[in-house]
């Protein structure tokens, strides 16, 4: 079946699209050129990579006016992203079929190289990127395990920031007590250049206010210094220094009658959540060359973030303390000679989160990798492997009797290949395999409302095999990509939900997942142009059998079946333009439902999306955005009755930016 719907979906494209010349950038504010890879080394275009991929650059990030980068995320790509437990500033991501339960937990996400993944299931800091800052966005599907290791089970998100040029401020306000404020400066000399951003947020929240007064409101503030300095024998120096720190309050869950009655209602009557996060981190990079095909890069940097939840139901006034301290290092070296490059490296990383008076609990994972791209006229080949050992240490405070201990060794391979077909259209396909380590919240169930975590020891790791097969397809007016993908895991991992003290972590025997990605840009005149990204997933249980509770053949929670984005452009002049952008994910079964017999299913997602921007010159810029126009209502099911509000407002924003 899977070789059939290949030939069927190459087939089509052959039929629907027509030889032309090669794509330029169009009339109007599209990227359709070929655009480079930069996550894997090799700098190839995204055309030619052996390898699914959604690229976005520059000009598709500043042209979706969005304000963050969980609202770029949701609304212009394949993933699928909602408020984790409400927590609208920080979110649960899937891809490939992962589902929102755990799917975070099996993509990589990095920020300039640099992996952003928690070592706990509290997900990857995205939130802490100031999207302004940002220069591309690359999402790899079904590749990454070789040169980033542990979770790339689903891919990766690769964010890459900007050297900023020119001096800018912008100030936006909206309804629900929203303002934001972002400025940056970029002072740009021969060898040297500064940058320096910030940006702050705040809402005053979407629900009625709890018993102590307080809405779900919250405020964030980011800043970044960068520092490049370029030496007279080509070595790079680089100096990055990320500060963020927010505080919110996020709504308490709600019944099926208060959700459908009203979903801005306080749930359980009690006080809603409050969390407060301060992050910091510093990176240090040299990149020297050290003859005239060999090229060594080395970057170490340093993460301390502390977090605290003050919970009020249960045990009033309780709080929750978590102390972080990461820290990693990379050697990579780059060889490149004609048609050969290889790209080789060994990867460090040291987590450490302390639950102070609980316990210190780490997870150390050390990595050496290669892989090999080869160019062969028409024909791009790659092969690559990586081998990978992660530590975890357990140290319960005032009892060394009970300090745990354990290692995995884990290894991941890739293999590909892609050739044009003809001036327009490129083949590719990969097979790669993958693997994710347990994080550390794996070992612990709850004991709440007393400390909290109890030791109940390891789980397995989880590895999968995928096998990727696409088509790219680019004219002067359109570019398109199609990709099938099937992948096969073991020891998947979950949360088995059961009555008394029986519920723990473990591991799917066997499962499988496979589907459709399909994208396509297309500039109908220099007015009118359109996009669309679809994504058909199917994610299945083979073998699993759990305390006499069978979950063979059934679909793993929160996992849609059909994910689209579609935007339409239409440009009035060279000033002024409005887009229509449309999100839509299918019905899912609820997070704990693996048995899928809960009776309240996780509903559909829906919401229309409306901007207008207006230039007077090249600096000055007025936005108008409008998110959720038809106010359609969303949460998540965790079981039933159990539902966390996510989007239900409909959210007008009004921006003005100025270039100095």
């Amino acid at each position: 079946m899977f070789t059939k719907n290949l030939i069927l979906a190459a087939s089509l494209s052959a039929i629907l699209f027509s030889n032309s010349a090669n794509a330029v950038i169009g009339p109007i504010k599209i990227t359709l050129n070929p655009t480079e890879v930069s996550s894997n080394y090799f700098n190839e275009s995204d055309t030619l990579a052996p390898f699914s991929s959604e690229i976005y650059t520059e000009d598709d990030i500043k042209n979706s006016k969005s304000t963050d980068i969980y609202d770029f995320l949701t609304q212009n790509t394949s993933l699928s992203l909602a408020p984790s437990s409400g927590n609208r500033f920080s979110q649960k991501i899937s891809a490939r079929g992962y589902g929102l339960t755990v799917g975070s937990h099996n993509i990589i996400v990095t920020l300039n190289g640099r992996r952003l993944n928690n070592i706990d299931t509290s997900g990857p800091e995205i939130n802490t990127i100031n999207i302004n800052d940002v220069e591309k966005i690359e999402i790899t599907k079904g590749t990454g395990s070789v040169i980033y290791g542990d979770s790339a089970m689903a891919g990766a998100i690769h964010v890459f920031t900007k050297d900023n040029v020119e001096t800018k401020i912008s100030s936006s306000t909206g309804n629900y007590g929203l303002t934001q404020t972002s400025a940056s400066v970029g002072i740009n000399q021969e060898k040297i250049n500064l940058n320096i951003s910030m940006d702050t947020l705040s809402h005053s929240g979407y629900h009625v206010a709890g018993p102590n007064g307080n809405k779900d409101k919250g405020e964030q503030i980011k800043s970044n210094i960068g520092v490049r300095y370029s030496t007279d024998g080509g070595t790079e120096m680089k100096f990055d220094y990320d500060e963020s720190s927010s505080e919110n309050r996020y709504p308490n869950y709600l019944n099926l009658y208060q959700f459908n009655a009203s979903p801005n209602t306080n749930g359980t009557g009690a006080d809603y959540t409050f969390r407060e996060i301060e992050s910091n981190t510093s990176t240090i990079k040299f990149i020297r060359p050290l003859t005239e095909n060999l090229t060594l890069s080395r970057s170490q940097s340093l993460t301390n973030k502390n977090s605290q939840n003050t919970y009020s139901y249960s045990s009033p006034g309780k709080s929750s303390l978590l102390n972080y301290d990461y820290r990693t290092s990379d050697y990579i070296l780059n060889f490149k000679n004609k048609n050969l490059k290889i790209v080789s490296g060994l990867t460090f990383f040291e987590g450490l989160r302390e639950k102070p008076n609980v316990n210190i609990t780490t997870k150390n994972n050390s990595g050496i990798f290669s892989q090999l791209q080869y160019i062969n006229k028409n024909n791009i080949y790659t092969i690559g492997a990586r081998k990978e050992t992660i530590d975890y240490l357990y140290n319960p405070d005032a009892d060394a009797n009970r300090i745990q201990s354990g290692k995995h060794k884990l290894n991941a391979f890739d293999v590909g290949f892609n050739t044009r077909i003809n001036l327009n259209t490129t083949l590719f396909s990969n097979y790669n395999q993958a693997f994710q380590a347990p994080l550390i919240d794996r070992f612990f169930k709850s004991a709440w409302p007393n400390d909290g975590q109890i030791f109940s020891g390891f789980v397995n790791p989880a590895k999968s095999k995928t096998i990727n097969i696409g088509l790219n397809h680019l004219t002067e007016k359109t570019k398109t990509k199609a990709t099938l993908f099937s992948s096969n895991l073991t020891d998947e991992m979950y949360y088995f939900k059961n009555t008394g003290d029986t519920s723990k972590n473990t591991n799917i025997d066997k499962s499988h997942k496979y589907g459709l990605e399909f994208q396509n840009r297309f500039v109908i005149n220099p007015k009118w142009s359109t996009n669309i990204n679809y994504a058909y997933t199917i994610a299945k249980i083979d073998e699993e059998v759990e305390q006499h509770t069978s979950y063979n053949g059934n679909t793993n929670p929160m996992t849609s079946k059909n994910n689209i984005t579609a935007s339409v452009s239409y440009s009035f002049s060279d000033n002024a333009d409005i887009t229509i952008t449309q999100k839509y994910r299918s019905s899912a079964f609820a997070e704990e439902d693996y048995s899928n017999s809960d009776p309240q299913k996780q509903i559909a997602y829906n919401s229309t999306d409306f901007n207008f921007s207006y230039s007077s010159n090249d600096q000055l810029e007025f936005n108008f955005d409008v998110e959720n126009l038809f106010e359609n209502t969303y949460g998540t099911w965790l079981r039933k009755d159990v539902i966390y509000p996510g989007n239900f407002t409909r959210n007008i924003k009004a921006e003005l930016s100025y270039k100095f």
